[in-house]
Parts: structure tokens; C-alpha cells; sequence
């Protein structure tokens, strides 16, 4: 038979019961309150984070997730991805945690969806919840999103294969110096352009092995930080053959503003400084010829400025010569010529000999019809008569062969002598008449 409890041990087990519920009460007060302070710690963080049972419904969602899937954190207790999701992301989701239940472990993913915002890259790391006997009975997640990490190293993957690029295949010899003056980087044209290979070039000590003063003030001007510039003739270092180069160097500082290293651009100048010394060779040639001709034309100018004054003075002379001939020509027609002709005419009876007198006349006339008339003989200042005498005397006639001739008596033409001598002040001199005749005509 079962004893009854008496009431002692009744209220004794009531009391026990009512500080068990008394400290249920306070245990689901107080883990009530841890779950706020990590739902409010869960949502203000930037991270997505979700908690799944292990039948891939959901637990918890943060406010951080939510806003990539478009939802309220507090209407996600019992849904599954493809309530939220596109039918790809909810299948890759479920993929994921069921993985994560199989493998019993953390799983990280790194993985680019389609949300409503646009294509978005996460790192997630996935984890399970295991009971006291071992079992999965939620999987959570915490995401990281790379989306703007990703675009700069795809960003910055683009830009080293440009330089790649550019490093590998420029025209350009490129060198890399470290801030103690060593090449620790070059491409296959500059050592081309050197005459070496890539692999001697690298390690090479400029400030130490360069005896070019303005070569090794470049690269001390460049390592201090300024942008330097270099031009001069280059030894192969493969043979005797000498380049001329030109460089531009500029320095690579860190974020601190410390200068780090170098970039040296060389460019193997040779063919144009050829060039430019033809060109300078051929223009001093030119200048040498020009001045060489114009010294010659200057000579020649010289010259002909000469020639054109003695052409000149001839052309003057001859002038002279031609009105002293015309003086000549004129005075002798009018002075010597037609007096004969007028006594001619005179004595000669014959139409036919007076025809042929007219034409000889008229011949005269015509052949001294272009000279001029203005000009005066030494004999102008004669008579007519005078001039006759003169002229015969001056042919070596005597004073009786000129008075036979002229019709005249001596004595008159003794005269006229005396005033022909008179008239060319020959008086009381002892100058013959007819060399001075001679001379004068």
C-alpha cells in the first residue's frame, strides 16, 4: 500500500516547485536577453549572416542580408532561399549547405550572385551547428563582400598586363632601379639597345660603375625625387660599337612620400644624331659654297661694275669722237666742198655737166642731213676765203700754187696768210702754218 505524503512533504515539494519555476523564470529572462543583445550586436554589423535548421529553413536572417535579398529580417523564420532568391541562387545556396552538413566542418566559398542590386562577389564562410550527440541541427553563415576588392584586383590584374605589355614589347628600353642605384628590372630592348642581355643588366650598380658624370647626376637627381633627363654617347658593352642615348627618369615614391625606386625610359638616339650631323655637315657645306659664290658674284659684280664704267667712258669717247667727226664732215662739205662746187657750176657751161654737179650737190646734202649743225670747227672764226687757203695750205700748196688755183693774186694771198695766223694766234711766232693746220684738223 503507497503511503500518502503528509502535508509537510506536500508543501515542502510545492516550495520546490515554485523556486525551480522561479529559476526557469529568471533563466528564460536572461537568455530572452542574451538573444536580444546578439540579434542587436548581429544587426548592426556590415557582414551578412544567416542561421539555417539543418532542413535549410531559416532561423535568423540580419538586417544586412535583408537588404540584399529585399526582405524583412523578421519574415525569414521558416523560409527557405528560393522565397528570397533568384532559382540559381537558391540552388547554389542549397548546394553549399548541404555540403557544409556533409563535411561536418567550416566550408568558405567565394562566390558571385545576382541579387537585386546587381552582380555581387562574397567570401562566405559556412559552419555547423552540432548537438550534444554530435548531430547538425542548423548551419550558419557569415558573408564578406569583396565585390569592390575583386574589381580592383581585376582593375589592378589590367593594369599590370598593360605595363606587361608595355614593359615587354615597347620600342623603348625600360629599366626598374631601387633606391640604392641598382637595376633590378630591365626588357629585352634595353638590353638591345646596350648591347647585352637582360640577365647582366639585372644587378647592375649605376652609381657605382658609371664614370659619365652627367649619366650618374641623373640618376642621383632621379632617386632624391626630381624627374631627370640624360643624353650622351654609350660604349657597347658587346663590342666596340658607340651609341648615342637618351633617357628620362622619373621616381616611384610609397604612400609616405619616400622615394622607393625608379623608372628609366632609354631611347637609342644614334640614327637621328647621324642625321642631324649630315644635316649639319651638309649645311655648312652649303653655307661654305653659299659664301664661296657669293664672293665670286661679288668679284663679278665688282667687275662688271668696272666693265660698265669703262663702257661707259667709250660710250662717252665715242661720242665726242662722233660729233668731232660730224664737225669735221660738216665743216669740210660746207667750207671746202660747196665753194668748189658753186665755181664749178659757174664755169661750166654743159646741161649734162650741171646735172651731174646738182647730184653730187644733192648727195652731199643727203649724206650730211643727219649730222648736226651746231657744231663749231677751229676754223669757224675764218671767211670762207680764208678757209679755202688754209685748207690748200694745209695740203702743202705754195702762196703761188694756192693764187693759180683761187684766181687770186699773190700778194692777196700773202694776206690772207698773215690773217689766217693772226686769227689762230700764230703772230710773231715761229710756228708753221701748215703743221699747225695739220694737227688742228
Amino acid at each position: 500500500m503507497t503511503l500518502k505524503p503528509t502535508y509537510e512533504e506536500l508543501d515542502k515539494r510545492v516550495q520546490a516547485f515554485e523556486k525551480e519555476l522561479e529559476d526557469l523564470k529568471i533563466l528564460s529572462d536572461s537568455s530572452r536577453l542574451n538573444r536580444q543583445y546578439l540579434e542587436s550586436f548581429l544587426n548592426n554589423t556590415n557582414m551578412p549572416i544567416f542561421l539555417k535548421t539543418a532542413d535549410y529553413k531559416y532561423i535568423f536572417m540580419n538586417r544586412q542580408l535583408g537588404r540584399l535579398a529585399h526582405v524583412a529580417n523578421d519574415q525569414v523564420e521558416g523560409k527557405e532561399d528560393s522565397d528570397f532568391f533568384s532559382e540559381p541562387v537558391a540552388q547554389l545556396f542549397r548546394s553549399q549547405d548541404e555540403e557544409v552538413v556533409k563535411s561536418r566542418a567550416l566550408v568558405e566559398f567565394e562566390e558571385t550572385i545576382t541579387l537585386p542590386d546587381g552582380e555581387q562577389t562574397f567570401m562566405t564562410s559556412k559552419f555547423p551547428l552540432l548537438d550534444s550527440e554530435g548531430k547538425v541541427y542548423a548551419v550558419g553563415g557569415v558573408c564578406t563582400d569583396i565585390t569592390a576588392r575583386k574589381k580592383a584586383e581585376a582593375e589592378l590584374k589590367e593594369a599590370e598586363e598593360k605595363y606587361r605589355g608595355i614593359f615587354e614589347h615597347s620600342p623603348l628600353g625600360i629599366l626598374h632601379i631601387d633606391k640604392d642605384g641598382i637595376i633590378t628590372a630591365c626588357n629585352d630592348k634595353l638590353a638591345e639597345i646596350i648591347g647585352s642581355s637582360v640577365e647582366k643588366v639585372i644587378g647592375f650598380d649605376l652609381l657605382q660603375s658609371i664614370n659619365d658624370e652627367k649619366e650618374k647626376a641623373a640618376i642621383l637627381s632621379v632617386l632624391s625625387g626630381q624627374i631627370s633627363h640624360y643624353e650622351g654617347s654609350y660604349q657597347s658593352v658587346a663590342g666596340s660599337e658607340r651609341v648615342y642615348l637618351r633617357g628620362v627618369f622619373s621616381p616611384v615614391s610609397s604612400n609616405n612620400g619616400s622615394i622607393v625606386a625608379a623608372i628609366g625610359i632609354i631611347e637609342d638616339i644614334t640614327r637621328r644624331k647621324d642625321v642631324e650631323e649630315a644635316l649639319k655637315k651638309a649645311h655648312d657645306e652649303l653655307e661654305q659654297r653659299v659664301a664661296e659664290r657669293t664672293s665670286e658674284l661679288d668679284q663679278k659684280t665688282e667687275r662688271l661694275m668696272e666693265t660698265n664704267v669703262a663702257l661707259k667712258i667709250l660710250l662717252e669717247k665715242r661720242e665726242e669722237d662722233k660729233k668731232e667727226l660730224e664737225e669735221k664732215v660738216m665743216f669740210n662739205v660746207e667750207k671746202l666742198i660747196n665753194p668748189y662746187l658753186e665755181k664749178l657750176k659757174m664755169r661750166c657751161n654743159g646741161d649734162s655737166q650741171k646735172a651731174f654737179l646738182e647730184i653730187i650737190q644733192s648727195n652731199l646734202d643727203e649724206i650730211t642731213s643727219s649730222f648736226a649743225h651746231n657744231h663749231k670747227n677751229y676754223l669757224s672764226n675764218l671767211t670762207p676765203a680764208q678757209i679755202q687757203i688754209a685748207d690748200l695750205i694745209k695740203q702743202g700748196h705754195t702762196t703761188k700754187d694756192i693764187a693759180s688755183i683761187l684766181n687770186l693774186s699773190p700778194s692777196t694771198v700773202a694776206c690772207h696768210r698773215q690773217e689766217i695766223r693772226r686769227r689762230l694766234s700764230l703772230t710773231n711766232k715761229k710756228t708753221n702754218l701748215q703743221a699747225t693746220l695739220s694737227i688742228q684738223s
